[in-house]
């Protein structure tokens, strides 16, 4: 079994402390907090114009998606609790990410299970082992990540998932009680344009986003490869770090989760004289599979 590390005091003084300040979790994440506030205007900008309809519901369907997708790096920082250092802050602004295309889903279930894999990436106890399978599958099983978690969550209830649970079951009966009123209220059409199908878009995108593409081709668990059971992407920066949230750093992000997203690439540059030697798995440009380097 290999552990695989980075050996920190190979960094010069200057660096080390750039590196601290990098993977530290901010009093307050400036960008994340910018993020949110362009993700819920958008969001509310197009329930209220598809309401009140001066906003075509194709056009509402398309913002939420695209909006509901970003908002996953809010959710996901604040899982980590790299959004900010008070914690009931932190949590409020991740929870409020997360209704936007999973309002039954509580920060904390989601927070249980993303650790999970965390722990135990690539391996029979990854939750997010569930994702992968045959190419046919792949889109219906990111569709519905939703599904699939609580099958598996059901499947492996403990005392801290119970309460984790239970958590999210007040917010579903809360979002059974919404979605029944804006359907009683004539509202159904609306519904499933502004909040369905946008949420199984980003289900989509995400699942390949970032469940999918950072860990192929899935044969290495974490456990026995620490560097080896990620991607590093590397290649047309200016483009896909954007495009996949900085998730195309994503080895940084399991090598040092309170990292904010938006630090991965420049936390990458910083050590990866010392990550060249040790096993890695690089996608290069808009490769699925990586190329492997050998220690």
């Amino acid at each position: 079994m290999r552990h695989n590390v980075v050996d920190l005091n190979l960094l010069s003084p200057q660096d080390q402390l750039r590196f601290k300040s990098l993977t530290a979790t901010p009093g307050l994440s400036w960008p994340v907090l910018l993020l949110w506030l362009l993700v819920l205007g958008a969001y509310v900008m197009s329930w209220v114009g598809g309401l009140a309809g001066w906003l075509p519901l194709w056009a509402g369907m398309l913002i939420n998606s695209v909006a509901g997708y970003y908002a996953f790096s809010i959710a996901h920082d604040s899982i980590h609790r790299a959004v900010s250092r008070n914690t009931r802050l932190n949590d409020a602004i991740g929870q409020s990410a997360i209704m936007l295309g999973a309002p039954y889903v509580s920060l904390s279930l989601f927070r249980w299970a993303h650790i999970l894999h965390h722990r135990f990436a690539n391996s029979a106890r990854d939750p997010d082992w569930i994702l992968h399978g045959p190419a046919w599958s792949l889109p219906w099983r990111w569709m519905f990540i939703d599904v699939l978690y609580l099958r598996h969550t059901l499947k492996n209830l403990d005392p801290v998932s119970r309460r984790h649970l239970r958590a999210s079951m007040r917010w579903a009966l809360g979002s059974l009680v919404l979605f029944t009123a804006l359907i009683a209220s004539g509202y159904g059409w609306h519904l499933l344009m502004l909040w369905l199908i946008p949420s199984r878009v980003l289900f989509v995108t995400l699942g390949f986003a970032f469940f999918w593409l950072p860990h192929v081709p899935h044969d290495t668990a974490q456990a026995d490869n620490l560097t080896r059971a990620t991607t590093v992407r590397l290649g047309h920066e200016w483009i896909l770090s954007p495009l996949l949230q900085w998730q195309n750093y994503h080895l940084i992000h399991h090598l040092w989760p309170t990292t904010p997203f938006y630090n991965n690439r420049r936390v990458w540059r910083l050590v990866e004289g010392e990550l060249r030697q040790q096993d890695l798995s690089i996608q290069h440009g808009l490769a699925l599979y990586p190329t492997r380097q050998e220690a």
